[in-house]
């Protein structure tokens, strides 16, 4: 069984960048985001608006805090990357194709989510995650 790791997003911290850092630090070349626990702020999340390959996404913007109510995903090397969702995602500024799927409720009592495209860490967020593959 490969171990679980733990990485703190710290308050205004960002998300998408901190589990990144954490995985190069490590050399990595995939790994299997297991959840999260904690609050985020000012998230957008993509979802797809049709049933088209590749996909044609819609982008929801969540301003101002919530709590995380899922968070799964996986992050890998791009030269592992399907070649559909190199398609849908095609910045390339990462040496990592970070693909998290995560929703989040808002003081209201909505919950949003879809691919977490951006986010920072409210108080903090604790992400679990382990290596996987070569």
């Amino acid at each position: 069984m490969n171990p679980l790791y733990e990485v703190t997003v710290g308050r205004g911290e960002d998300i998408r960048q901190v589990i990144s850092d954490f995985i190069l630090a490590h050399d990595w070349e995939e790994v299997f985001i297991v959840g999260a626990v904690g609050s985020v702020i000012d998230t957008a999340y993509n979802a797809p608006i049709d049933n088209s390959i590749p996909m044609n996404l819609a982008v929801t913007e969540v301003p101002g805090a919530a709590e995380v109510v899922s968070f799964t995903g996986e992050v890998m090397k791009r030269s592992r990357m399907d070649a559909n969702l190199a398609k849908v995602y095609p910045d390339k500024t990462s040496p990592l194709f970070v693909h998290i799927h995560a929703s989040c409720a808002t003081g209201d009592g909505q919950v949003r989510g879809g691919g977490l495209v951006r986010g920072k860490a409210f108080r903090a967020l604790r992400v679990f995650m382990t290596p996987i593959g070569g």
